[in-house]
């Protein structure tokens, strides 16, 4: 349960960094958010679950892992 409230966080903060650089990203960068915002709010959702399901807390934990990785391509894109 720590793990998935310490990735809660630095996703957290990723994508708060993320949203305040995205003035300066291209139409496709920002189509590429609009997704990224549908998987965050899958992410949210299945990371409740967690607390009363270890294989939907593993699915969450997966999601946002892959959320991460995009996370990053897009603040390199971005710098």
């Amino acid at each position: 349960m720590a793990d998935i409230e310490k990735l809660f966080k630095d996703l957290k903060t990723a994508r708060d960094e993320l949203r305040l650089q995205l003035h300066l990203a291209s139409k496709e960068a920002e189509d590429e958010w609009d997704e990224l915002q549908e998987a965050w709010h899958k992410f949210l959702s299945r990371s409740e679950l967690d607390k009363s399901a270890d294989e939907v807390g593993e699915a969450a934990r997966e999601l946002g892992l892959k959320l991460k990785a995009a996370y990053d391509r897009m603040k390199q894109a971005i710098d």
